[in-house]
């Protein structure tokens, strides 16, 4: 059984025994409705590793907190990676701000790079509390809302929608949409028949659908409805033919009005739709309302040297930098950094005294992940040819993780 000390507590991998005391835990903390938490312990509980921090008094455990560690396949660079999605973050009250969690996360890092996991990632509820764990930000989203004007407008009658495909058909869909995401984002989920039909399941969950769109019998995209409060959510959109982008977020707006009217809507848009977002204001039968981007995933560095072989370079030279990690020991150090010919290769060294200077894994994440303009954090500790050198590399900023747990 796998089981370490810590000043907290012991931390533990579960192994199904508890899963009425998780069960339990997620929903004080979390409070899904019966139904989502019934799918998730029914269709992702038993497929994760989840790491437990419990206190033991007088022969008597007890679970002060938890991290469920959701495996996926995400593609790197055209290449497949399998990375931990982490989720379910909880802590009870009565054990909070007692490094309950900080344990549990620095165990949790240890383990995902012994099984070689490069990165992990995260859906922060709260940035400033995964901050300092070295967390930073390398995806944004667009969400937009609108409203309906009675206009009498129609939907094109060459688009068609189902709910319902066939598993070779589910198959085409999928590699449709990894094909064309590869030619857009540096990572993004790889979407498969068992993705499609754990989604199909979760949507239902919350009375949502995944829908199928097609244009004059082809296959063209996929999103998801799903009901909130006053809102009908339109999210995981994906259209196959970036020309019609437009129509066809307009055909899905007019097909979900038809069926559902609801009259106000929400957009959820992964980055690759920001030439389409429109400005506020009214468009034939469309009220459109002010787009906000929102940050939404969180990366962290595991493996800093199998990560090398994911980047490229715009620049051709070399430097020593000595990288800190305070929470993982195991990739601190210092670090022989080589651009050529557009490859990067990055490999531990002995070097005390690098001539490229020091930087904190935290702000060569930024560097790495980053999805704005912020571009090399300000450190004074990086030399002049560190700076150069870090520079040279070019970020892993275009991502699409849509995915909620």
């Amino acid at each position: 059984m796998y089981e370490s000390r810590g000043d907290t507590g012991m931390i533990v991998l579960d192994d199904g025994s508890r899963k009425k005391e998780i069960y339990d835990m997620w929903q004080r903390n979390f409070h899904d409705p019966a139904a989502y938490a019934m799918f998730y312990f029914d269709e992702v509980y038993g497929k994760n590793e989840i790491l437990l921090n419990l206190e033991d008094k007088d022969g008597e455990e007890t679970l002060k907190g938890m991290i469920h560690l959701n495996p996926y396949v995400l593609s790197v660079k055209g290449r497949p990676v399998k990375a931990d999605y982490i989720v379910g973050v909880a802590t009870d009250e009565e054990f909070r701000r007692q490094g309950v969690m900080r344990e549990l996360l620095v165990e949790g890092f240890a383990k995902m790079r012994s099984q070689g996991k490069i990165f992990t990632y995260l859906m922060p509820a709260d940035e400033n509390y995964y901050l300092p764990f070295d967390f930073r930000f390398g995806m944004s989203q667009t969400e937009q809302e609108l409203e309906f004007l009675p206009k009498g407008e129609k939907e094109d009658r060459k688009y068609s929608f189902s709910t319902e495909e066939t598993e070779e058909e589910l198959k085409y869909c999928a590699c449709m949409e990894n094909n064309v995401k590869s030619t857009m984002f540096d990572i993004f989920t790889e979407i498969s028949l068992p993705y499609l039909h754990r989604l199909t399941k979760e949507t239902g969950s919350e009375f949502g659908q995944i829908i199928y769109v097609r244009k004059d019998g082809e296959y063209i995209g996929r999103f998801v409805a799903d009901a909130e409060n006053d809102y009908l959510i339109l999210s995981q959109i994906f259209c196959a033919d970036r020309s019609l982008r437009e129509e066809f977020l307009r055909e899905i707006l007019f097909f979900c009005e038809k069926n559902y009217h609801y009259s106000r809507y929400q957009l959820i848009l992964d980055p690759s739709w920001e030439d389409v977002v429109k400005k506020p204001g009214p468009d034939g039968d469309i009220r459109w309302m002010p787009a906000k981007k929102v940050k939404i995933i969180m990366y962290r560095i595991l493996n800093l040297e199998r990560l090398g072989e994911f980047l490229t370079s715009d620049l051709d030279g070399d430097t020593d930098i000595f990288v800190e990690d305070g929470f993982l020991k195991e990739q601190e150090g210092c670090y022989h950094f080589s651009l050529k010919e557009g490859h990067v290769s990055v490999t531990k060294t002995e070097d005390n005294n690098p001539e490229g200077g020091r930087i904190a894994i935290g702000d060569l994440t930024q560097m790495i992940f980053s999805c704005t303009q912020e571009g090399l954090p300000e450190t004074d500790r990086l030399t002049e040819k560190g700076k150069e050198i870090l520079s040279g590399i070019l970020p892993l900023s275009k991502s699409c993780i849509m995915e909620i747990v």
